[in-house]
């Protein structure tokens, strides 16, 4: 409610209110999940409603690696989507249906279509963080990357990453070429794995630091993460001995933010936040586990229950 009343402040004041309806980073430069309350703020601020989409950002600099390529020129579109009088006489189901074509984008498919170029030798190194399933032989936690090629470390398949941002097979069938399929593949599994009710990472041993506020970072301590059927779980010890847990259901989250190799020392992470805190729980890599994995687990299972309850989400919200 506090964020609420300050956006109806913001506009109460004649400025502009501007909001990342998604709230994540776009992990392989496509549209994530929205949630379906972006409707009813429109109507309850009354005011115009505009986009503003980039293109190009994600390929230039993407989330797992966030070196510049050198992509010229990007693109941004500024869509009026709905004047003040507007907000007052459509409907929330509506204006959602406007913002979600609004905000549907493929930056690889841009790439692709304007036809530019990546050059860099090393434009392939950390895509194994998105892309953690081998689609040849199924196996996960194995890939890894080095220039401009990914490899799975099981079955040993090898795929190079084009300078137009496609990905070709070295060894055998190209199955996935467009690096968004690869990833919407993963999360087919993981759904499966959700509806037959086998999902967990287990018991992963983990190190948190939490942001209390704008200053600085706190080392709370060790302790464990396991993220399952039920939702989040952590449980640790601080430095003086004292206990710490978080406990997240299923139906409080439906997504995530993840971190990968946050700040270039600590590592991939999952934040998991509370009205007062925000919890940076860092793996430490002694069992096999992906943040990206987790990341798409955490959607699926809201998915999952809402279906279960007889409220099913609408497709591309939450």
């Amino acid at each position: 409610m506090r964020l609420i009343r300050q956006l109806k402040r913001t506009v109460e004041n004649n400025d502009i209110a501007v909001i990342y309806p998604e709230a994540r980073y776009s992990l392989c430069g496509t549209t994530a999940v929205l949630p379906e309350s972006l409707g009813k703020l429109c109507k309850l601020l009354g005011v115009p409603v505009v986009s503003l989409i980039c293109h190009g950002h994600h390929v230039t600099s993407p989330f797992w690696n966030l070196h510049e390529r050198g992509i010229r020129p990007t693109e941004a579109e500024m869509t009026l989507l709905f004047t003040a009088e507007d907000t007052k006489e459509k409907t929330v189901t509506e204006i959602n249906d406007r913002i979600l074509e609004a905000f549907r984008y493929d930056d690889y498919a841009w790439q692709k279509q304007r036809g530019l170029t990546v050059t860099y030798e090393g434009r392939a190194e950390g895509l194994d963080k998105v892309l953690y399933q081998c689609p040849d032989c199924g196996h996960e936690f194995r890939m890894s990357s080095e220039g401009s090629i990914l490899k799975c470390g099981h079955c040993g398949h090898r795929w190079e990453l084009t300078e137009l941002g496609e990905l070709s097979a070295l060894d055998g069938e190209t199955i996935f070429s467009h690096i968004p399929d690869w990833y919407e593949w993963e999360r087919a599994n993981v759904k499966a794995e959700v509806q037959a009710g086998t999902y967990s990472t287990g018991e992963l041993k983990v190190s948190v630091r939490t942001l209390p506020n704008a200053i600085k970072f706190r080392d709370l301590g060790e302790g464990t993460l396991v993220h399952d059927m039920e939702g989040f779980h952590v449980h640790g010890k601080e430095r003086d001995g004292e206990g710490f847990d978080m406990e997240i259901p299923v139906p409080a989250m439906y997504s995530c933010h993840i971190e990968y190799n946050y700040l270039g020392k600590w590592g991939d992470c999952i934040d998991l936040n509370t009205l007062d805190d925000t919890w940076y729980i860092y793996p430490d890599g002694s069992k096999p586990f992906s943040v990206t994995k987790m990341a798409l687990a955490t959607e699926e299972l809201y998915f999952d229950h809402r279906r279960k309850v007889g409220r099913p989400c609408r497709e591309g919200f939450a």
